[in-house]
């Protein structure tokens, strides 16, 4: 079994079942190749007199340990390419093998209310409100979750909206109308209803207008994208997107191989269409079409092992912003898979918390 899940740290998922596995196994690799020595320890003892035996299982749990350290191998690199970008001379952000066992830290108590609200045409939202200690207006974090549009709640990555509470920010995890019973733009227009939401409650919520964010994940990186960059929305001081669609046409075109999510079908999805039948809808539901002069400060987070959302995209969208001169942190993940940032403690996990609080503690917190 240990060996098994060694490989899958480069067996790609050719499953959404096997998609949470691989991400398990490389975010917590370091964790795997420490339990192949442990047992290669007790598997020389227990094999003592059966040469043959001793032999193969040694050799199988030296290689699964060696597969098992490269991803760990690669933090450093990563680490100090972000820490260039947001400004430190030196690596920001280091590998912790006991928080692979704790996760992300919350300091002092958090406030959580869970708030009804609906959408434009009845339908039943929750955004869940994270508050700390600290009273008075607080920069803020709205937190759009994944799921290929399809699914999820605003529960998702709460564990990261607390420890950002306790960072010093207001974060708001909102919610969505899901395809394909509501089709593209019903999920911008709630996103774009959530702010508003948030603006009108903000003396009552510690909400500082004038220093929000939004933070999305997969399907929630795209929305948070499109709502702070197409024309017409509120203005916000920030974006983080993690492995977050950008152009949605060649998305459809362009597919990851395996493609365990089936990308064409979230798309008809969403959308209700292809690229070819419609494709001004699929312009008007990419980020990539509103690339301009004077978008916020964006940071993008992403693994060069994505089989949901390929790498490509997201390097894509950065040279785009570079280009039209937007301030922009680009963080590739070498080993990552799609939804690397869902295991708590893990490699991936450890650096994008990391380099989060940093991108937001200059951009709208306290600590510029």
């Amino acid at each position: 079994m240990l060996v098994a899940l060694s490989a899958m740290v480069f067996v790609p998922p050719w499953s959404m079942g096997m998609l949470p596995i691989a991400v398990a196994a490389t975010e917590y690799s370091p964790v795997l190749a420490l339990l192949d020595l442990a047992w290669l320890a007790v598997a020389r003892v227990a094999l003592r007199g059966r040469p043959a035996a001793q032999w193969t299982c040694t050799a199988a749990l030296l290689i699964a340990a060696a597969l098992a350290s490269v991803p760990v191998t690669r933090f450093h690199a990563a680490a100090v390419r972000a820490s260039a970008q947001l400004g430190h001379r030196s690596q920001s952000v280091r590998y912790s093998l006991f928080d692979s066992f704790r996760g992300p830290l919350v300091k002092g108590r958090v406030e959580e209310r869970v708030i009804p609200y609906r959408a434009a045409d009845g339908s039943a939202l929750t955004m869940r409100l994270f508050r700390g200690e600290a009273r008075g207006a607080r920069p803020t974090v709205v937190v759009i979750y994944g799921g290929a549009w399809r699914s999820g709640t605003a529960l998702q990555g709460a564990n990261v909206s607390r420890s950002l509470t306790s960072r010093g920010y207001t974060v708001a995890a909102i919610d969505y109308r899901h395809a394909p019973g509501a089709r593209f733009p019903a999920q911008l227009a709630d996103v774009r209803a959530s702010l508003a939401l948030l603006r009108d409650s903000a003396a009552s919520w510690s909400i500082d207008t004038t220093r929000i964010a939004l933070l999305g994940r997969s399907a929630g990186g795209h929305l948070a994208e499109l709502a702070a960059f197409a024309p017409g929305g509120p203005a916000v001081q920030a974006v983080v997107a993690i492995y977050a669609p950008f152009d949605l046409a060649e998305g459809y075109r362009d597919l990851p191989s395996p493609d365990p999510l089936d990308v064409r079908a979230a798309l008809r999805g969403l959308l209700d269409a292809t690229p070819d039948a419609e494709p001004a809808r699929y312009r008007a539901a990419s980020p990539a079409s509103f690339i301009r002069a004077g978008l916020p400060p964006t940071l993008l987070l992403y693994g060069a092992s994505d089989h949901v959302v390929k790498p490509d995209f997201n390097r894509q969208a950065a040279a785009a912003l570079r280009a039209a001169r937007v301030p922009v942190v680009q963080v590739e993940l070498p080993w990552a898979e799609h939804g690397f940032d869902m295991a708590p403690g893990g490699i991936g996990a450890q650096l994008a918390y990391g380099v989060i609080g940093d991108f937001l503690d200059r951009r709208i917190g306290d600590r510029p």
